[in-house]
């Protein structure tokens, strides 16, 4: 004791001075000082409690340090994580021809004599058969107008359509068709593309583009129909088969087998009794597409679930921040280095399925602010006030990336 002030000291740890033993009362503002003081750095568990030792001492330290730090909102919004990204692969069921339809966008693109921009990719996930559309504007209307009358008026109607969250799939236009033709609608989560499995279609597209293009960068809707037969002829690894097999029971003839056809067509009596065994392997060809599948599926989980983990346990109503992805914008001095990794925090107000929750501005629940991946959500620690550390802005939708 010196003037009063109590002072420890202990000739076993490495310290050069007797501690300063501090009072609960002042343990925030030494906090603040030795942490969140912009000489302090904002630095870990280990290197605010060496700062702090060298002066000061009081039972529990390293708890409330631990603590403390774990529950300060600049450091949740700005520091990376170093854990595995959280969400186990989830292994959709095997479908029918184009019962489900996965939709995307691909541009914009140099525009075409003919005035187009974009080109619309729909895939069915059954048998991976494409469409590619070129499109004037990346509308609502435009993306509508193509799916009834190229799509559905041709392949018939699926039961589900799985899509990004650009403006065009979310708008009330592709709502009331879905509503209208009782089509379930399944949005990914912001942020996670790999859920769409349009997005492979959408990287093998680039490259062959641009080989058939060359210089001539406008010139790409012609090369569309090129492109879809190549793409629907080649074999899948994920079936083993084209995507023409699977979907006409038969390969689409190439140039080169117009004149070289070892096949005839069958001209004679016992055309019945050829399509019954016919019938018979289509069948077997179709089982076994179905369980190379799913032994892809399993086997791709497998390699996938190796980086990551488990997800955390959300419940409805839990506080979470969300991931933020921000661009640099070298010409208005912005750049993403400076930006926060996270935004929030919001309120889970919904389950979509095991590993995608919607969340909510905490200060108006009832409106679904966006949905999102486990991977892109973290547990919020800290005071469970109603409204959000940061104020919250209505944010749009992300960018498509452009080539």
């Amino acid at each position: 004791m010196a003037n009063g002030i109590l002072h420890r000291y202990s000739g076993e740890e490495d310290v050069e001075d007797a501690q300063l033993v501090v009072p609960s009362h002042e343990r925030p503002r030494l906090m603040q000082d030795y942490h969140d003081a912009p000489t302090a750095g904002h630095y870990g568990v280990e290197r605010t409690l060496q700062r702090i030792a060298h002066r000061y001492y009081f039972t529990g330290m390293r708890r409330y340090v631990t603590e403390y730090l774990k529950n300060c909102a600049d450091c949740q919004r700005y520091k990376a994580s170093t854990q595995k990204p959280a969400g186990l692969v989830q292994t959709p069921a095997y479908n029918r021809r184009f019962e489900v339809l996965s939709l995307d966008l691909f541009g914009p693109l140099p525009e075409t004599p003919t005035g187009e921009k974009w080109i619309f990719i729909v895939e069915d996930t059954a048998t991976k058969w494409v469409e590619l559309f070129g499109l004037t504007r990346a509308t609502a209307d435009e993306c509508a107008r193509v799916l009834i009358n190229q799509v559905f008026f041709r392949y018939g109607l699926p039961r589900q359509l799985i899509s990004d969250n650009g403006v065009q799939f979310v708008s009330s236009v592709m709502q009331h068709i879905c509503d209208y033709f009782s089509i379930k609608q399944s949005l990914i989560p912001l942020y996670h593309p790999q859920a769409n499995m349009v997005e492979r279609k959408n990287r093998d597209l680039k490259p062959r583009l641009a080989i058939l293009v060359g210089d001539d960068h406008t010139s790409w809707m012609e090369r569309l129909p090129v492109i879809r037969f190549a793409m629907n002829t080649a074999s899948s690894e994920t079936t083993g088969h084209t995507a023409a097999f699977l979907t006409f029971a038969r390969e689409l003839r190439t140039p080169d087998q117009v004149n070289n056809d070892p096949r005839a067509i069958p001209r004679h009596e016992n055309l019945i009794s050829e399509l019954t065994p016919y019938l018979r392997r289509m069948t077997a060809v179709w089982n076994e597409a179905r369980e190379r599948h799913d032994i892809q599926q399993d086997r791709h989980k497998v390699y996938a679930d190796q980086r990551r983990r488990e997800e955390p346990p959300f419940n409805i109503g839990d506080l979470v921040w969300v991931a933020l992805k921000t661009l640099s914008k070298a010409a208005k001095g912005v750049t993403n280095k400076f930006h926060p990794k996270r935004d929030g925090p919001y309120r889970i107000c919904h389950q979509v399925s095991p590993t995608t929750y919607s969340v909510a501005n905490p200060s108006t629940p009832e409106e679904i602010h966006a949905t999102y991946h486990v991977s892109s959500l973290t547990p919020y620690t800290g005071p469970d006030t109603a409204a959000p550390v940061v104020g919250l802005r209505k944010r749009g939708r992300p960018r498509k990336n452009r080539i």
